[in-house]
């Protein structure tokens, strides 16, 4: 006799599957579409010169009414890990990224294990089924797929590692799947392969829509306020459809404005959804203060959201079993949660980061698009273990850079605010900088927001207060003048050996000779580099975004922070 289910129990497994859906693919659109409106009022607003009395500066150094022409030798050198660049204290500062980059791996594993092993649980328990060892180690080795998707997203694996990554985890899933068949000879492999693909194919195809580079700033924002505007549709309609006074009650209103029977139930969804959409303003306006507070990050929001999908998904077919059961991926999710800050807590990523990491300001061609995301997400998580990172905003960053407070102001309206447009506004912006470690030990990075005629001060003072600067020249050429006003007000403030230039064959290397010979020439006496015999020129080819080229442009900007 085959088994019955009440009402309630199909009900509910059926609208969290639509409402998961619904949610994930609105919000994949709304993010789309809000990155869109928000980079466009980004570079109309960087296009608009300030209302203020700026006067067009020419340099953070006043022009000298005599120049004596600087006539040392300018080298060039190419940098790499194993060179002999850089210092016993560059060495430590590489060594302590490299460090927290593998504690926050470990971190993630350990955590992500934690969720994996109580989901395996409530499989177990909710089915009845026997608790036998290797059992329990395969469905645990299922439910911790995400830890591969977690981990890469903590600390920014290279296409090499993510398929090392991917490979050990189906290694160890091979290992117990055999053992479990020659255990249990009834077994067969094709089950073992339906018993993976069920649980996890489902929540990684919606990742794999939300997790978009493109998207995945604020996408887990926004995915909050769907579901639960989503939610909130859905729940208006079954409650009014389960109760024969709200029917009524609707059925008259309709007939009393002369609505038909769908545009009645269309307004029922809209008024579910804006009911609930206040409570998603509500949470986003806490993550907002939480985010602030440090006691989140922009990179917990994405992971959380990663495990919380998963969580949800994987309780959906345990509903059937008991409808409490839905609740055991949240119970999966806030064990895993408890497990990470823990965790975090005692390897001390925290503690151990510096109140004032080194300061590195970024600066790029603004035309390499898709390359500069890359850089920006490879080199974020590395550098960000260590110290701060600091850049003009430009089209190229301005989706992906995006911080969750800065969205919601968007949102608000408010995002003319975070212009600098005076130099007392940049005063304010500079002393607002957010140079401390997140809970997690990872630093920030603050975005300058600037007018047409402030961005030249504001590039002069970042460059003065950095402790490391570098220049992404991938696609350097004669066209990109800003690029070589930037070289030369960077020859002019920094010290060489605090600076890095990246390069690739797009670079019009002899363009780029030439405009920083012209700048070793033209250096002007209070240069601190116009008190060098002979100035160096450290260079760090990035044609591939693979593992050893980040590993050497980490330790190039190490050495240059430590100098």
């Amino acid at each position: 006799m085959s088994k019955r289910f009440d009402p309630f129990t199909v009900a509910l497994t059926g609208q969290l599957s639509i409402i998961l859906i619904v949610s994930t693919i609105l919000a994949f659109v709304a993010s789309y579409l809000l990155l869109r409106l928000y980079r466009r009022a980004v570079i109309k607003s960087m296009r608009r010169r300030s209302r203020s009395d700026i006067l067009e500066t020419h340099g953070f150094i006043a022009p000298e009414l005599e120049h004596r022409p600087h006539d040392g030798a300018l080298n060039f050198g190419f940098i790499t890990r194993d060179s002999s660049y850089g210092d016993e204290r560059s060495a430590k500062l590489y060594r302590d990224a490299a460090r927290s980059i593998r504690l926050t791996a470990l971190v993630h594993i350990i955590a992500g294990s934690v969720f994996a092993a109580t989901m395996t649980t409530a499989f177990l328990y909710a089915g009845n089924l026997e608790f036998l060892p290797f059992r329990f180690l395969y469905f645990t080795w299922v439910n911790a797929w995400p830890v591969v998707i977690a981990v890469h997203l903590a600390i920014g694996l290279s296409r090499r590692g993510r398929l090392i990554a991917a490979a050990i985890y189906f290694l160890v899933g091979i290992l117990i799947a055999s053992i479990s068949m020659i255990k249990s000879p009834g077994l067969t492999l094709g089950q073992l392969v339906y018993l993976w693909l069920d649980p996890n194919v489902p929540p990684t195809l919606l990742l794999v829509i939300f997790l978009n580079r493109r998207i995945r700033a604020i996408g887990p924002l926004v995915l909050v306020f769907m579901l639960l505007g989503v939610a909130g549709a859905s729940l208006a309609v079954t409650l009014t459809g389960n109760s024969p006074t709200l029917l009524k009650a609707l059925a008259d209103a309709s007939s009393a404005i002369g609505l038909r029977a769908t545009s009645a139930v269309a307004l029922l969804h809209l008024l579910g959804f804006a009911v609930f959409a206040v409570v998603g303003w509500l949470i986003l306006s806490t993550l907002r203060r939480l985010y602030i507070a440090k006691s989140i990050s922009e990179q917990s929001l994405i992971i959380d959201a990663v495990w919380l999908v998963f969580g949800i998904v994987n309780s959906i077919g345990l509903v059937f079993e008991g409808r409490w059961w839905l609740l055991s991926g949240l119970v999966a999710f806030a064990l895993y949660k408890l497990t990470a800050i823990t965790a975090f807590r005692a390897v001390g990523l925290a503690r151990r980061a510096q109140l004032n990491g080194p300061r590195l300001l970024l600066l790029r061609v603004f035309a390499l698009g898709k390359r500069s995301e890359a850089l920006f997400d490879s080199l974020g998580k590395s550098w960000r273990t260590v110290g701060s990172m600091q850049m003009i905003a430009g089209p190229d960053l301005t989706t992906s850079a995006i911080e969750p407070h800065e969205f919601i102001e968007f949102i608000g309206g408010r995002l003319a605010r975070r212009f600098i447009d005076t130099g007392r506004t940049l005063d304010l912006r500079m002393s607002q900088m957010d140079l401390a470690a997140d809970c997690e030990g990872q630093y920030r990075v603050s975005e300058f927001f600037c007018h047409d005629d402030t961005w030249k001060m504001t590039l002069a003072r970042l460059a003065d207060e950095s402790d490391a600067v570098l220049m992404d020249l991938r696609g350097f050429s004669p066209a990109h003048t800003g690029c070589v006003f930037e070289v030369h007000e960077i020859f002019n403030v920094v010290p060489l050996p605090r600076v890095v230039f990246a390069i690739d064959q797009s670079t019009d290397q002899t363009f780029l000779r030439q405009t920083m010979q012209n700048a070793w020439r033209q250096l002007k006496d209070r240069s601190p580099n116009h008190r060098l015999a002979e100035g160096q020129v450290a260079l760090v080819e990035l044609s591939a975004m693979s593992a050893a080229t980040v590993d050497n442009l980490l330790y190039a900007l190490c050495a240059a922070a430590s100098t």
